[in-house]
């Protein structure tokens, strides 16, 4: 398995002004749900709210999760669920973390960390709940990713990767008997294919930025920045990534712009709603490992199978790999009243057998190796979400620099291919607008980070 580590690519702690490994311990991994909290002076339950995102199968695993903690807490903790889908995730954070209404127990966004606490202080120090919470579960290289400034401020739930996850059933089909492992031999299946259907796509990634950093950190051998924020391609990269990518969407590879607005419409969302997805027009997809449970199910529902295909390499590559980030972290506010009820939440629905296994693998890949555990002895690591277990454990990969995510970017990454695709821009003057927009925003954070 994978040593996590601190290398020349980017994790939050890297950004961090100091960096101090805690001293991780715990308790038992396998700790009752049972407690004996209630708020102080009163006969009341303490009360927890919990936020999250994602699709009605994490909606539905979370909440029975929450269910069974509060029966076995009844009287003592109580805590309340509170689901959204992906729309809207960052403004919807940022107006609950300012007005100080964010929930006791809040999943955050990897590079949310370095965001709102570049200090270490804009959540609950994680390092005082180590009586309750078993840190020894995960790889304290790993467990980098959820500091700054030396600081604990999340739990980082598991790695996502980017991958290509394609619809087998599909592809058999269509006579293809062999799964593509180049580009070009994705060019000779989308040619079989449409000859039968001339509106399919082999690969749908939801936004053009996954692709075109894909191919990028291939052809350079590095991430879209570095430690210091700054940045690693140049405005021939992003010229090449483009033609690159469009010769490949032309050749129904890739989805096409137009086809994608056509049939999802205009923002990315999640494969397993993906209704072009589902109905088989298009046959995969690039995207993180996070959501593999949720997108093999969605297939199996139709009797169709799911896989992990082998990552195809670009010619010339310099790194044969993809890039890969924490799925997602949770912390625990800064103001929440009860912080110690809190973490034995989190230790109930992260580490504990039976939380574990109602929480289930619809948050991707788990990092807790008694989660882990758990779910193989419950036999939910199987088929697709294997494969994704051994893909994760075996791809070699960059990991994601915390500002990546910026909305900046991949706006400007994605309406500027757009007016590329649509005949409104040239090559040259879509290339120059992406790295244009990239190197005013890159600035704007060097300077709020302090780099």
């Amino acid at each position: 398995m994978r040593k996590w580590k601190k290398t020349s690519f980017m994790c939050a702690a890297a950004l961090a002004a100091s960096l101090t490994l805690a001293g991780c311990g715990g308790g038992s991994s396998n700790t009752s749900a049972s407690g004996d909290s209630k708020a102080k002076g009163s006969d009341e339950p303490v009360e927890l709210s919990f936020s999250w995102w994602g699709n009605d199968d994490r909606h539905q695993a979370t909440q029975k999760a929450i269910d069974a903690f509060n029966a076995a807490h009844e009287g003592k903790i109580k805590v309340t669920g509170e689901p959204s889908g992906f729309g809207n995730l960052e403004e919807t954070f940022a107006t609950r973390y300012a007005g100080g209404t964010a929930a006791d127990v809040m999943t955050v966004n990897y590079p949310w960390i370095l965001q709102y606490s570049p200090k270490g202080d804009g959540f609950y120090d994680l390092d005082q709940i180590k009586d309750t919470f078993d840190f020894t579960q995960y790889d304290t290289g790993f467990l980098e990713f959820g500091k700054s400034n030396g600081k604990m401020q999340a739990i980082p739930y598991g790695q996502n990767t980017l991958g290509v996850y394609l619809n087998k059933s599909a592809f058999d089909r269509a006579g293809i008997k062999e799964i593509p492992k180049t580009f070009e031999e994705y060019k000779a299946a989308a040619k079989i294919i449409t000859e039968k259907d001339p509106n399919t796509y082999l690969i749908v990634s939801p936004t053009f930025r996954f692709a075109a950093t894909y191919y990028l950190q291939q052809k350079t051998g590095k991430g879209e920045f570095a430690d210091d924020l700054s940045m690693n391609y140049t405005l021939d990269d992003y010229k090449e990534a483009l033609a690159w990518y469009k010769d490949l969407s032309d050749a129904h590879v890739f989805c096409s712009r137009k086809d994608y607005i056509e049939n999802v419409g205009n923002d990315p969302v999640s494969i397993a709603q993906n209704p072009k997805f589902i109905s088989g027009g298009y046959l995969g997809v690039l995207e993180w490992t996070g959501g593999i449970a949720s997108n093999a199910k969605t297939l199996a529902d139709k009797g169709d199978e799911l896989i992990v295909a082998p990552l195809p390499v670009i010619e010339g590559a310099k790194f044969e790999g993809t890039m890969a980030k924490p799925s997602l972290t949770l912390a625990i506010s800064k103001d929440s009243k009860h912080p110690k009820e809190a973490a034995e939440f989190l230790q109930y629905i992260l580490n504990d057998k039976e939380g574990t296994k109602l929480m289930g693998s619809t948050r991707g890949m788990v990092a807790s190796k008694a989660a882990k555990a758990s779910l193989e002895e419950d036999k939910q690591i199987e088929g697709a979400v294997k494969q994704a277990y051994d893909f994760t454990k075996d791809a070699k990969v960059i990991n994601n620099s915390p500002i990546f995510e910026n909305s900046i970017f991949t706006n400007a990454y994605d309406t500027n291919y757009e007016k590329f695709e649509f005949g409104q821009s040239t090559l040259d003057e879509t290339a120059k607008a992406i790295f244009d927009a990239t190197t005013e925003q890159v600035a704007k954070l060097k300077q709020q980070y302090g780099k």
